[in-house]
């Protein structure tokens, strides 16, 4: 009888092949184009403030209307991922966005952007949490840990190409133009939909065996195909019963019982921090430098600079984490981005 303990025994005892690396890089492209149309708006603002003649509580606005939306979204994701499946609600996320991206470019006044962008905001929130657990139950426990610092590296790599894009382009079809632009990468759902199976860990989960066995059993082939495998080792019982300890089910109040409390609140916290000093550097900077006297394809060039250590630190921090572990990697990043930030307030003053 299939279980999902079994089917997690399973996935634990494949090789990382060809085939994962396939599915991840799917997944990781959907990331980049959602990093993209977000980090966009950084290189737009300040053309879109000058254009519609915004105050600055009007511009606050608009930068974090995106984020208004991707909180409903992420807070809404996890429930449906759950119900329906992981895959669903991926490919519904994309249509979101992609939609929301297209009616941006169609606004005829802020209040309407600013609603498009929710829309906008609400496929990305929806699509991060089922990213991250897409590729959490197809990466072995061995590889998880680099191949999520992998994936988060494909958002610094779409702000970098927002920056170039909008250099590139503003000045010929304008933040309309892009934004219409935008919408097409959304057509990557058809992709998606061909090729990233559902989660077998989640069709055991609801108790849908043997679509979990016939999904498993794809998978398995694909893998020993790529990795030009004759034979898996065989699931033994003490693969099933350490695979038993990954998969107990834990209920959402237990996050806030016991030791989990501390770990709990630090963790919200510092996820709150993190990107609120993040966001509310990148945002603004695009408009802060055309304030300044820089032109709108300067400012973007600019930003483009200053992202760019973005990719040096995905992947040191990619190799770390496998070395130090994720605490140590999360530490040291902490510090060096506390000091980053300090440095900053200097130069800018």
């Amino acid at each position: 009888m299939t279980t999902i303990a079994y089917i997690a025994a399973r996935f634990e005892r494949l090789p990382m092949s060809g085939y994962q690396r396939k599915l991840f890089a799917i997944i990781a492209t959907a990331w980049f184009f959602d990093s993209l149309d977000l980090g966009m708006m950084t290189f737009m603002l300040g053309t879109i403030k000058a254009e519609f003649a915004l105050t600055s509580t009007q511009t606050g606005l608009l930068a974090s209307s995106s984020f208004v939306g991707m909180f409903l979204g992420a807070a809404i994701a996890g429930m449906l991922a759950d119900r329906y499946g992981r895959k669903p609600v991926f490919q519904l996320s994309m249509i979101f966005w992609g939609v929301g991206s297209l009616l941006c470019g169609f606004a005829q006044n802020v209040e309407q952007l600013m609603w498009f962008r929710v829309l906008l905001g609400f496929g990305m929130g929806m699509e991060f949490p089922i990213g991250l657990s897409l590729v959490s139950e197809i990466v072995p426990a061995k590889s998880r840990g680099r191949y999520i610092a992998i994936l988060e590296g494909f958002w610094p790599l779409g702000f970098i190409c927002a920056g170039v894009i909008a250099y590139f382009f503003m000045p010929i079809i304008g933040w309309r133009g892009i934004f219409i632009a935008l919408a097409f990468p959304a057509l990557f759902v058809f992709i998606v939909r061909r090729y990233v199976p559902e989660s077998p860990r989640w069709l055991a989960e609801v108790g849908r065996n043997d679509e979990a066995d016939t999904t498993m059993d794809r998978f398995e082939t694909s893998v020993m195909r790529s990795a030009q495998m004759n034979a898996l080792p065989v699931v033994t019982r003490n693969m099933e019963a350490a695979a038993t300890a990954l998969v107990a089910k834990a209920r959402f109040r237990e996050i806030w019982q016991g030791e989990y409390f501390q770990r709990t609140l630090m963790l919200w916290g510092l996820w709150f921090f993190a990107l609120l000093g993040y966001y509310g550097l990148t945002a603004w900077l695009g408009a802060l430098l055309q304030n300044a006297g820089y032109e709108a394809t300067q400012s973007a060039l600019y930003t483009v600079y200053i992202s760019l250590a973005g990719i040096p630190g995905f992947i040191f921090a990619a190799w770390l984490v496998e070395a130090w572990g994720r605490k140590g990697t999360c530490v040291l990043m902490l510090l060096c981005s506390a000091a980053s930030a300090f440095l900053y307030g200097q130069a800018a003053a």
